[in-house]
């Protein structure tokens, strides 16, 4: 049977300090396995310096495909330099990307990148068909696989349609043994055995910055959550086989009808689980429906994180994104959540959307310090900048405003709030200096450092010393804007290379 060998690309800093399992390829290369061929992992994330010897070590003459997981931002030059020493090394070898980026930005990326195909959307039936096609040398049928991008002979692209419907994978069939150190991967403790799962499919909210709406469009439902039974049984397989201690949902949003999440938890206490739990996916709108009692239950169902999407502190940039949603609505839920110190709130921000004034975004520094002021157990990520995707409306919005689409994948790879080359033409230097100091300062303004792990290690040794020696002047430029001189740059970047 044929091999691959699937990729997961290194990451920077943000990517340091939480490092989840590459469940995309674990769901890419389920119907591969079901179908008895070899797929490995490697994870250039544990191998920062020494991935290219580790490739070498798992390439064989029988390995037909190398793949990778390619999100918009710093990903895409880590899979660039992937992909060509694939094709430097291993010339019979096929490169193949998938992931968000390739769905949503596939046309340039074959042109101009030692790609071989595109598999776009969901991708685990797609991918075993490329892989089983090109073993056999029917390369005729190719036009039959959906989500596929290609070439033909005459050097003429093809795209072919996505299927509109979510790619529901039975948890018996997620290769978890392709892992062979679960050890290795964290989120909010280092010394949790942390799972990601899905309990729902799709989000059937229209925010303006996001591309779930533009990938979901078209599906008769944007919205399906699993079986909770069945759920609650992949719950006990990864803790019994696995050792899995915390279980991290990675829904759009898990919350869109709280029978789902009420059922839940429920079912896992009926089942006698005891297990941690964290969500990715929740709103102001539904936590406003949340009174003290279901908190109560969620927390002692073994919640211990709601990532919760804010944005932004000006009630006129929360409509134009299409939160639906308003800071005194924010303040409320945090307060709530403040009576409940066993969940840890973490809050996505994002700062310097187009039309959006410096006065705005101090209103979202001010909102900011006063979420951690009345909840000191919040976290808040450190905040993104806008970044348009083809078929949301902040395209629509920000091409009004000057703004000119990357033209080449190394563009796209500069296309991430940490880095210093990307700045919206909307965004004066100094607006923009302000948004950088306010990124930087937020590593440290709520001590997440402190509250995110408890793990051992030279790394994270040198990086809480960093903290309480910077923290003082980091409040003090954040709550005072003082964004001259800013030398943290410098150390971000030295620290991007220690701890990566």
């Amino acid at each position: 049977m044929a091999e691959a060998i699937l990729i997961q690309p290194r990451t920077a800093l943000t990517g340091s300090l939480v490092r989840m399992i590459p469940i995309g390829l674990l769901y890419a290369a389920s119907s591969a396995v079901q179908h008895g061929h070899s797929i490995k992992i490697l994870d250039c994330r544990l191998h920062p310096d020494s991935w290219p010897h580790e490739l070498m070590a798992l390439v064989t003459p029988l390995t037909r495909i190398v793949g990778v997981s390619v999100m918009t931002g710093v990903s895409i030059l880590e899979s660039l330099a992937v992909s060509r020493h694939v094709a430097q090394n291993f010339p019979w070898v096929k490169v193949v990307w998938g992931g968000p980026h390739v769905t949503f930005s596939p046309h340039g990326v074959i042109e101009d990148a030692p790609v071989d195909f595109l598999v776009r959307g969901y991708g685990a039936q797609a991918f075993c068909d490329l892989l089983e096609y090109l073993e056999r040398g029917e390369l005729d049928r190719l036009s039959e696989i959906p989500g596929l991008s290609w070439k033909d002979k005459a050097e003429q692209v093809h795209h072919n349609e996505v299927v509109p419907a979510f790619e529901f994978i039975d948890y018996r069939d997620i290769p978890y043994h392709l892992i062979a150190d679960y050890t290795l991967y964290y989120h909010a403790d280092a010394s949790e055995i942390v799972f990601p799962m899905y309990s729902v499919m799709g989000c059937p909210y229209s925010c303006g910055f996001c591309s779930s709406p533009a990938l979901y469009g078209e599906f008769g439902n944007r919205w399906v959550p699993y079986p909770v039974e069945q759920v609650v049984e992949h719950i006990r397989f990864v803790q019994e086989r696995y050792g899995a201690t915390y279980i991290y949902f990675i829904d759009d949003d898990s919350f869109v009808d709280r029978r789902h999440v009420e059922a839940l938890i429920d079912t896992i206490a009926a089942a006698g689980i005891e297990v941690k739990l964290g969500f990715r996916g929740a709103r102001i709108n539904e936590l406003l429906g949340m009174d003290d009692d279901f908190l109560t239950r969620l927390a002692a169902a073994g919640t211990r994180t709601l990532h919760i999407g804010v944005e932004s502190g000006s009630d006129r940039i929360l409509d134009l994104m299409g939160k639906n949603i308003t800071v005194q609505q924010i303040l409320e839920v945090n307060r709530t959540l403040a009576r409940h110190p066993e969940i840890m709130a973490l809050y996505n921000f994002i700062v310097g959307y187009p039309t959006e004034t410096m006065e705005e975004t101090l209103l979202t520094r001010d909102l900011i310090l006063r979420l951690i002021e009345e909840n000191p157990r919040c976290i808040v990520i450190p905040l993104n900048k806008p970044r348009p995707l083809p078929g949301t409306p902040l395209m629509e919005l920000a091409l009004q405003h000057g703004y000119l689409p990357p033209k080449s994948l190394e563009e796209w790879g500069v296309y991430d709030v940490e880095s210093t080359d990307y700045r919206p033409p909307w965004l004066s230097p100094e607006h923009d200096r302000f948004i950088r100091m306010m990124f930087l300062c937020m590593y440290f303004i709520d001590d997440k450092i402190f509250k995110f792990s408890s793990a051992a290690g030279p790394q994270r040794t040198l990086l809480r010393m960093a903290a309480l020696l910077y923290k003082p002047l980091a409040m003090l430029r954040f709550r005072f804007g003082f964004d001259r001189l800013l030398i943290e740059n410098r150390l971000y970047t030295w620290f991007n290379k220690v701890l990566s």
